[in-house]
């Protein structure tokens, strides 16, 4: 699915004028800790924000294309997340009490630094992709933010 929605929205973005950076490639986890800590960030935050993100563009991008692009990213990042979120669970009642408590503030890491990244992301993409200005995506990553931690 990632790949493809790479793919997709790298194509998209450059068909409507944006010059998107190309994916990272990271090295596998080689821990269970390790696969936690880039779950508890890469999935629970990152995946969750992005399928935000994609229904925001599915609602409000300008060509129909784009709409349905994004309608089929938001459900499969909104699949993606509450996996994320299901074996965060998991991992709770496996690791280490300090293992633990190291995904959980890496965690609350990269929550705290949504925001910003938020508002960057914002800036780099075009306006027809349908996503929202960079103030307001820095709003929507706030409450989302608090909404998560309520």
């Amino acid at each position: 699915d990632e790949r493809e929605h790479a793919e997709k929205v790298y194509h998209l973005a450059t068909e409507h004028g944006g010059t998107p950076p190309q994916p990272l490639r990271e090295p596998a986890p080689a821990s269970l800790r390790d696969v936690a800590l880039h779950n508890a960030t890469e999935g629970c935050v990152n995946e969750t924000w992005a399928a935000f993100c994609a229904h925001v563009r599915a609602d409000r991008a300008s060509d129909p294309e784009l709409r349905r692009a994004f309608a089929v990213i938001a459900t499969d990042e909104a699949r993606h997340g509450q996996l994320a979120w299901d074996l965060h669970q998991w991992f709770e009642g496996v690791l280490a009490p300090a293992d633990w408590a190291e995904v959980c503030e890496a965690q609350r890491a990269a929550l705290s630094a949504l925001p910003a990244a938020a508002r960057h992301q914002a800036q780099s993409l075009p306006a027809a992709l349908g996503g929202l200005s960079p103030a307001q995506a820095e709003d929507s990553a706030r409450e989302f933010v608090a909404a998560l931690a309520a």
